[in-house]
């Protein structure tokens, strides 16, 4: 990532010193080697799973799941909005080029192996905003958070649904009220979070990747808090996107001959997201996103099997989408138009 201390017209990739290349190879051979498990256990389980299960594939209802993939990639409208209300007026880029980087980095963040994906949605920011290194380190980070956030305040909120109709109310209070107070403290951040992120990137300067990341945070948030009005609206924007999400989810799973409920759906697609983040793996998302998407389905009775074995085609189906929303910056003739401002 960048160094807090870039300046916005910086045109050359930061510089940083050279780390030791055992300990990265050995980190990515240990994650190759648990995501190989992993697609192992999802294999066994397909394998032993009943007939029915890959039957759903085969009597799969077209024009369903046409109009999930539709509304998923309409989705991406609120995240071109999204974008737009983080950056200062002057800054702000033509809807159709924000829309489609929202779906390029989505896309690359599902296919790019290991933590590849941050890196060229980094690159990727770059080039679109024309700005330097810093800059542009620092938006991708606070669109990362806010989308990250409301993904998570998602997810929380369908756990104590979950919880509540379960008969745990205590446990479905307890994260409702996480959820209030989620919700309250992302409205506050701009305000409140610049000096604690600033302190925690000094804790943190041993370690130069997260230290870098805060202060790329912290310059964002101080750009938020100038335009606070902007900032509540692109989180707006972030929870616009997760209704769509939901909802194209819904058809897909329909199509597939599923019908878990909102609040499982909810609690799934942070689950995936949780068991994304914490296992990179060499084909990109594929593999642990089917893995925490199925355990979350798995609360509401739905078997292991049977849920990754949709998850896996709804995932690529989404995947997919992603590609076409962003095809106009993936393609070589994209990638050529994308020159910087001078």
């Amino acid at each position: 990532m960048t160094t807090p201390e870039g300046e916005p017209g910086d045109r050359t990739p930061p510089t940083l010193s050279p780390p030791s290349p055992i300990l990265p190879l050995l980190r990515r051979i240990a994650l190759t080697l648990l995501w190989l498990v992993l697609l192992t256990l999802l294999a066994r389980q397909v394998a032993h799973a009943p007939a029915d299960v890959l039957d759903r594939l085969g009597k799969a209802r077209p024009g369903l799941i046409a109009a999930g993939v539709v509304i998923y990639a309409l989705g991406f409208a609120a995240r071109a909005a999204r974008l737009n209300l983080l950056l200062p007026p002057a800054d702000r880029i033509p809807f159709g080029r924000a829309w489609a980087v929202s779906g390029a980095t989505t896309f690359l963040l599902q296919v790019l192996p290991f933590r590849g994906g941050e890196v060229a949605s980094w690159a990727l920011y770059r080039r679109v905003l024309g700005t330097g290194w810093a800059r542009a380190g620092a938006v991708f980070v606070l669109v990362k958070t806010l989308d990250s956030a409301a993904f998570l305040l998602a997810g929380l909120a369908g756990a104590a649904a979950l919880a509540l109709r379960s008969g745990v109310p205590v446990l479905g209070g307890a994260t409702a009220v996480a959820v209030a107070a989620g919700t309250v403290l992302l409205v506050l951040m701009p305000r409140l979070g610049v000096p604690v992120v600033e302190a925690a990137a000094r804790r943190f300067a041993a370690r130069p990747r997260l230290a870098r990341g805060l202060g790329e945070l912290a310059e964002g948030l101080r750009v938020a808090r100038e335009a606070p009005g902007a900032y509540l609206l692109a989180f707006a924007g972030a929870v616009a996107f997760l209704a769509g999400h939901f909802a194209a989810l819904t058809l897909l799973f329909s199509a597939l001959g599923l019908t878990p409920s909102l609040p499982a759906l909810a609690f799934a697609s942070l689950a995936s997201v949780l068991s994304a983040a914490v296992l990179p793996s060499p084909a990109g998302t594929f593999g642990p996103m089917e893995s925490g998407f199925a355990a979350g389905l798995a609360l509401e009775g739905v078997p292991l099997a049977l849920g990754a074995t949709v998850t896996g085609a709804v995932h690529l189906l989404t995947t997919i989408a992603c590609g076409v929303v962003g095809l106009p910056l993936l393609g070589r003739r994209g990638a050529r138009d994308l020159s910087p401002r001078p």
